[in-house]
């Protein structure tokens, strides 16, 4: 069956449907609503140069052009003659 035919099939079911089935219908689309909401990706929700960024970022570990943060910071207490203890 199609989306088009599944959307006339349930636009007639629910035009002859009692106020209880009406009522679960809608508690199931709220709950469909709100799991979509709650697993979107918030990514679209940022600043396009953010997101320009996390997908450069992305690619570069792909590629393994990232060094981990371990080796980054001793460079840096390296390069700063810093203490690595607090």
């Amino acid at each position: 069956m199609g989306a088009l035919e599944l959307r006339n099939k349930l636009v007639d079911i629910i035009n002859s449907s009692d106020e209880r089935f009406l009522s679960m219908v809608s508690a199931l689309y709220k709950s469909y609503n709100n799991n979509n909401r709650q697993n979107a990706d918030f990514f679209s929700e940022l600043p396009v140069d953010i997101q320009e960024l996390l997908i450069e970022s992305r690619k570069q570990a792909r590629e393994g052009k990232n060094r981990p943060h371990n080796e980054v910071m001793a460079d840096f207490r390296e390069k700063y003659n810093i203490s690595g203890r607090a």
